[in-house]
C-alpha cells in the first residue's frame, strides 16, 4: 500500500509543482484497424502489445506477432510489423511502421570535366555534376521504430520516428538551365524531423478503481537548413560560406496523465474520469549570412532566417499548455458492448514573434513585434459499438466521432519598430470559431474475424467522411467491402 500511495503522491507532485509534462500517452504510435474503426475505444492486442500501460494484458505462451497494411493520409502504402515475447522476468516488444525508402529524394549526377575555370575551360578533373539537388522527395520516406521493456508492472518504451533527409557533399558542380556551371567546395542541405521519445507507464492499476499513471518525454528536432561554399565568388560576386536558409526548431514536450479513475460501476455500466496535461515548447537556434568586405560571415539568431521571400529574419518562441479533462463510460451485455468518451481540451499558448532587419552584421528590430496569447477549446465526442455476430469468431466494430470547430480567444500585444526605434504599440483582441479547422463528423465500420483464439484478422471498411455522399455503398470503391487497412495477428 505504501508503494501505491507513494506513486500517486509523486504523480500529483509532478502535475502541480513541476508542471512540465506533455503529449497524450501512451502517446499512440499507431492504431490497429479495430482501434481506428472504434475511435480508440476498443483496442486490440495489436495496440496493447507496444503500449507501456497495457502490454501485460496481451496473453501468450511463447510469442505474439502481427503485420498490417494500410494507407496514410496521402494514400501512400504503409507497412507495420510487431513482435513480443517474454525473456525471464522481462516482457520485450518491438515495432516498425513505415515505407522504408519509398519517395526518397533522388539526386542523379554525371561524372564529367565541366567548364569551370574563369576562361570557360576544364581544370582537367572529373566532378560529380548535378542538374538539381533535392532533400524533399515526392513524399519523403517515413520510418518509426519502437522497443518496449516491461518489468515489475511497469513499461518503458523507446521510440524513434524520422523522415529526415540530408545531402552533404564536397567538391561538386551544379548546372543550371543555361548550362552554366558552379563549383562548390561544400554543399550541405537537410530537411525533415528526427523524433526520439521515451515513455513510462504503470501496467497495473494502483487502486481497485483505477489510476495507471504515465509520463512521456518527446524530443522533436525539425531540420530545414542549407549552407554552401562556392569555389571563388558566387553569382553575387561574394566568397565564403553562405546560409541559404536556417529554419530549424527544437520542440521538446513532456507529459503526464492519471490513467483513468472509475467512480461508478453498476449493472454493467462503468463511468471513469481522467486528466492529461501537455507542455510543449518551440525553441529556435539558427544562423544567417551577412556580407563583410566581400565575404560571407555567419551570425546567430534565436528565430528563423531565409534568403528568399519576405521577413527574412524572424525572432520566435512558443510555449503551450494543454489540459484535457475527460469523461468516459462503457456498458456490456452478452454480445453487445458500447463505449463513449468526451474530451474537453483546454489549450493555453503564447507565441512571441519579432520581425528583424540586418544592420551591418547586427540584427535590429524592424517591423511588428508581437506577443500572442491564445486560449482554445475544442470539444471532442467519440462513440463506439462492438457486437459479437458469432461469439469467438466474428465481431462487428463501429465508431463515430464529433469534433467541434475550435472556439479561440486571442490577445495580441503588438509594438512596431522602424530601424530599432519604437513607433507605436497596441493591443488586439481576436475571437474566432473554427476559422482554421473544420467541424468533424465521422462514422466508420469494420470486422474482426478470429480463425482461432491464436489467429485473427482486423479490417477497416472504406466508409467514412472521405466518401462524403452520405451513402454506404456495398461493392463500389470506398464501400463496405473496400478495406482501407487490414491486419493479421498471431500468438502462440
Amino acid at each position: 500500500m505504501n508503494y501505491k500511495v507513494f506513486l500517486v503522491a509523486l504523480l500529483f507532485l509532478i502535475i502541480t509543482v513541476i508542471e512540465t509534462w506533455a503529449q497524450n500517452l501512451p502517446a499512440n504510435i499507431w492504431s490497429s484497424p479495430q482501434s481506428a474503426t472504434t475511435e480508440g475505444r476498443f483496442r486490440s492486442n495489436a495496440d496493447d502489445f507496444i503500449r507501456p500501460d497495457t502490454y501485460s494484458g496481451v496473453k501468450f505462451n511463447k510469442w505474439f506477432g502481427m503485420v498490417s497494411f494500410l494507407q496514410d493520409a496521402n494514400n501512400n502504402p504503409v507497412a507495420t510489423v510487431g513482435f513480443a515475447t517474454n525473456a525471464s522476468n522481462l516482457y520485450i516488444g518491438a515495432f516498425y511502421s513505415g515505407n522504408m525508402w519509398a519517395g526518397a529524394p533522388v539526386n542523379n549526377y554525371n561524372e564529367e570535366e565541366p567548364s569551370i575555370t574563369p576562361n570557360g575551360g576544364s581544370d582537367g578533373k572529373a566532378y560529380n555534376v548535378y542538374d538539381s539537388i533535392n532533400v524533399s522527395g515526392v513524399t519523403n520516406p517515413v520510418n518509426n521504430v519502437a522497443l518496449l521493456i516491461g518489468w515489475n508492472n511497469m513499461g518503458f518504451r523507446l521510440t524513434y520516428r524520422t523522415n529526415y533527409q540530408v545531402f552533404n557533399e564536397n567538391d561538386i558542380v551544379t548546372k543550371d538551365e543555361n548550362n552554366a556551371y558552379q563549383l562548390y567546395r561544400s554543399y550541405y542541405d537537410e530537411s525533415g524531423y528526427i523524433a526520439p521519445q521515451i515513455a513510462w507507464a504503470m501496467s497495473k492499476d494502483l487502486t481497485k478503481n483505477g489510476i495507471r499513471p504515465y509520463a512521456v518525454v518527446d524530443l522533436v528536432f525539425y531540420r530545414d537548413y542549407q549552407k554552401t561554399n562556392t569555389e571563388g565568388a558566387d553569382t553575387d560576386g561574394i566568397t565564403g560560406e553562405k546560409i541559404g536558409r536556417s529554419l530549424n526548431h527544437f520542440d521538446p514536450s513532456l507529459s503526464v496523465g492519471l490513467g483513468g479513475y472509475t467512480f461508478y460501476n453498476n449493472d454493467g455500466f462503468k463511468a471513469s474520469a481522467d486528466f492529461d496535461y501537455v507542455l510543449t515548447f518551440n525553441i529556435y537556434d539558427n544562423e544567417y549570412s551577412y556580407v563583410e568586405n566581400g565575404t560571407y560571415k555567419i551570425g546567430k539568431i534565436t528565430g528563423t532566417y531565409s534568403s528568399t521571400g519576405n521577413n527574412n529574419y524572424t525572432q520566435e518562441y512558443f510555449i503551450s499548455n494543454l489540459l484535457t479533462p475527460s469523461l468516459s463510460g462503457s456498458w456490456n451485455d452478452d454480445r453487445l458492448s458500447l463505449k463513449f468518451k468526451v474530451n474537453l481540451p483546454l489549450m493555453f499558448s503564447n507565441r512571441i514573434q519579432d520581425l528583424l532587419a540586418l544592420d551591418g552584421g547586427t540584427l535590429i528590430y524592424d517591423g511588428a513585434s508581437k506577443s500572442t496569447f491564445t486560449f482554445t477549446l475544442r470539444p471532442d465526442i467519440r462513440l463506439a459499438l462492438q457486437y459479437k455476430i458469432i461469439p469467438g469468431k466474428l465481431t462487428f466494430n463501429s465508431g463515430a466521432r464529433i469534433q467541434a470547430t475550435a472556439a479561440t480567444l486571442e490577445t495580441i500585444n503588438e509594438e512596431n519598430y522602424i530601424l530599432n526605434n519604437r513607433t507605436y504599440g497596441r493591443k488586439i483582441h481576436n475571437n474566432s470559431f473554427g476559422t482554421s479547422d473544420k467541424f468533424v463528423s465521422r462514422f466508420s465500420i469494420g470486422p474482426t474475424f478470429n480463425f482461432t483464439e491464436k489467429a485473427w484478422v482486423e479490417a477497416t471498411a472504406g466508409v467514412g467522411e472521405g466518401y462524403g455522399d452520405g451513402v454506404i455503398d456495398v461493392f463500389a470503391p470506398g464501400g463496405l467491402f473496400s478495406f482501407g487497412s487490414i491486419l493479421l495477428a498471431l500468438k502462440f
